[in-house]
């Protein structure tokens, strides 16, 4: 009965193994049968568009799915439960909600996201100039002496060498006598002491003005007016043997003189080359527009009649011609009034209507100088009108007219297109 009974009780142990197992496969599958799967869009709430590439991820769980081009998404193999669903997109942020999922219940998301402002790290744009980044490539000491601290020194330095003395460090300067223009030492401390010709004659610089080096600087320091300067450049001994060869030994001195172009522009539209120097005309380059030429001759031929309409009708108030001389029945004040009106109405009559007509949007006339062009035509044009008075000259007369009528519209034409300024 031993072997029997032990072999009874071996077979109850496999029977028993065997339930075991399939009551676990059992639970597996029905775990595995339960598990569900969530389908879902993710929209702008705003536009109400759907949102590619979203990322969303049940926690707890290694189960994920990413949004189509229309927003739509499936996560499959989700357990049922309470999870939180996790939304990550580069755009709209991160996003988290609870969800339950239960069983034989079909479950439809639609999340809906709005922008998120993406902070970045501040930019700095750092900028440099030539001078600048030429000092950081070359490690060399290079000194600027601009226009500004040359227009500042006008009243302080009595030369070149001496506004080079009082900007440049290391520079020393020795003058054989005190009056401008006369020998001039301009020299490098450091270059003074490694002299090999003279120790005391002159250690000068390397000079080139324009771009052309000069022989004999020690005449040229005195004898450059500051105002035509532009622009000064100092490389010292240890920098400029790199950039000039053997002949820099002393350092080098870069002069560059003020050309038209290089100082500006005042706001009246004309260019000056040098301090106290302007353009006497507008530049109509300034004015890509051009001159209303045959506007302002309108403007002009209304102004002027207007104006001598209205300045011999006062005129006639006080002045006559009677017995071929010119009679005058007002006072001596009204008199003088009366013939000035004569000349300053129709003078401003045309100098406001050529203004008005020439003008454009980037210009206009400028009143002085076409009233100065009016009385150049109107004095003549007077004198030969009244030579003749009670005579009987109509050739003479006729040219006074010309003078009146003609020649102040031309003259104040003229004016406006020589002279003027941007608005």
């Amino acid at each position: 009965m031993g072997p029997n009974r032990s072999l009874g009780m071996v077979v109850r142990t496999a029977l028993a193994i065997l339930a075991l197992s399939g009551t676990a496969m059992a639970v597996d599958d029905a775990a595995a049968q339960s598990s569900l799967d969530l389908n879902g869009v993710v929209i702008d709430v705003e536009t109400r568009a759907g949102i590619p590439d979203v990322i969303l991820h049940v926690l707890g769980t290694d189960v994920s799915a990413a949004t189509d081009d229309e927003g739509n998404f499936i996560i499959r193999g989700v357990p049922p439960g309470v999870w939180t669903l996790y939304v990550d997109h580069l755009a709209y942020g991160t996003f988290e909600h609870s969800i339950t999922v239960a069983e034989d219940v079909q479950l439809t998301l639609e999340v809906r996201l709005a922008p998120q402002a993406i902070e970045l790290d501040a930019l700095v744009v750092e900028g440099e100039s030539t001078l600048e980044r030429r000092q950081r490539t070359t490690g060399a000491g290079i000194w600027e002496v601009t226009r500004e601290e040359i227009e500042r020194a006008l009243g302080t330095s009595r030369h070149v060498g001496d506004l080079i003395r009082q900007t440049v460090p290391g520079i020393r300067m020795r003058q054989s006598n005190q009056f401008a223009g006369q020998d001039v030492c301009l020299e490098f401390r450091a270059a003074a002491t490694i002299s090999i010709v003279n120790a005391r004659a002159c250690a000068h610089p390397m000079v080139l003005v324009d771009g052309v080096q000069v022989a004999d600087p020690n005449f040229l320091y005195g004898s450059i007016g500051l105002s035509n300067l532009h622009r000064i450049e100092v490389i010292p001994p240890g920098s400029a043997g790199a950039r000039y060869g053997t002949g820099s030994l002393y350092g080098v001195i870069l002069i560059e003189t003020a050309r038209p172009g290089l100082v500006g522009s005042d706001r009246d539209g004309s260019i000056s080359s040098f301090p106290g120097r302007e353009r006497l005309t507008f530049d109509w380059e300034q004015d890509p527009a051009g001159h209303s030429t045959g506007r302002a001759v309108v403007g002009a031929v209304v102004g002027n009649a207007l104006g001598l309409a209205l300045g011999l009708t006062l005129a006639r108030e006080c002045i006559s011609i009677q017995a071929e001389q010119i009679q005058t029945e007002c006072a001596g004040g009204l008199n003088f009034a009366a013939g000035a009106a004569a000349f300053a109405m129709p003078a401003l009559g045309s100098a406001w209507g050529v203004r008005l007509g020439g003008g454009t949007d980037s210009s206009i006339g400028r009143i002085i100088p076409a009233v100065v062009g009016a009385g150049m035509m109107l004095l003549p044009g007077y004198a030969f009108s009244m030579s003749t008075a009670g005579g009987d000259v109509q050739l003479v007369n006729n040219i006074g007219h010309a003078f009146l009528v003609l020649g102040v519209p031309l003259a104040v034409t003229v004016a406006d297109r020589l002279f003027r300024k941007l608005r």
